[in-house]
């Protein structure tokens, strides 16, 4: 694909992400944030948060910086990647049709057609640490069952890519090796499938998406800085919700703090537990 249609196409999906982030602010009130009563005394004695706009601030950072993580993981897997690039997503309705229904293709996220015709199943993940040993192994026992199914003339593909958001090949953890059935310490119960199954993360991923054109991540984040800018211009900037919403929190957790700054943890703790 060429630029334009990446960098458009992008940002007109960033514009629409933000808005939904934008209409979920604006719904939301203090009392569907999920708050750890225990935690939250650990995180403030190394901050050394002294105002319930201090704590207000806080708390609400690290709330949404979990939903925006996520959020973006479903935009680059349900939006990006299917309506930009033209994988197909392997949505409930697809997997309810054989063989996409059997369960050996649980950890595959979308088929990746290349223009020569050769089709690729793509297992999608963000980073470095997204896999713990268990995960890496439970992947290798499921691309195994695929490469036999279709060694078998089951099931009709290239090659399995998993591919990595962001990051470098040579940072991944041995995670991502023992999923191609590679030991590099200790032994696991894993098969050697290197021959077919690749690892690509950060440039090395977005460049195999688009025919190995090199820029192409570089075009990813032009679309993302544009749709933020457009966003911005016609809605105005999210922080302006955002500063509503953290001032509602404020007040509610005012009570809480006396006026040497001292915190009332236990009435915090039955506020929440009860």
């Amino acid at each position: 694909m060429i630029k334009d249609e990446i960098v458009s196409g992008v940002a007109e999906l960033v514009v629409w992400w933000l808005g939904t982030r934008r209409a979920k602010l604006v719904g939301m009130s203090h009392e569907s944030m999920a708050v750890n009563p225990f935690l939250i005394p650990l995180i403030l004695a190394l901050e050394d948060t002294r105002s319930s706009d201090e704590l207000a601030h806080l708390l609400l950072s690290g709330h949404f910086a979990i939903g925006h993580a996520t959020g973006f993981g479903k935009l680059i897997d349900e939006k990006i990647l299917p309506d930009v690039f033209g994988t197909t997503k392997l949505t409930s309705k697809f997997r309810a049709v054989p063989p996409w229904s059997a369960s050996m293709f649980d950890e595959i996220d979308h088929l990746v057609t290349m223009p020569n015709g050769e089709v690729y199943l793509l297992s999608q993940k963000a980073g470095r640490w997204t896999i713990q040993l268990t995960m890496a192994v439970q992947l290798n026992r499921a691309f195994t069952e695929l490469l036999r199914a279709r060694d078998a003339g089951g099931i009709a593909f290239n090659g399995i890519v998993v591919g990595v958001f962001y990051g470098r090949n040579e940072e991944l953890t041995d995670k991502y090796d023992i999923l191609r059935g590679i030991n590099r310490g200790k032994a696991h119960d894993v098969i050697d499938i290197r021959d077919d199954v690749q690892v690509y993360a950060g440039r090395r991923f977005w460049s195999w998406l688009n025919e190995n054109e090199d820029a192409t991540q570089e075009w990813v984040l032009e679309g993302i800085l544009r749709g933020i800018e457009v966003s911005n211009r016609t809605h105005g900037p999210i922080s302006e919700s955002l500063d509503a919403y953290e001032a509602e929190l404020s007040r509610h957790y005012a009570k809480y703090i006396a006026s040497d700054g001292r915190i009332d943890w236990f009435g915090i703790l039955r506020a929440i537990n009860g």
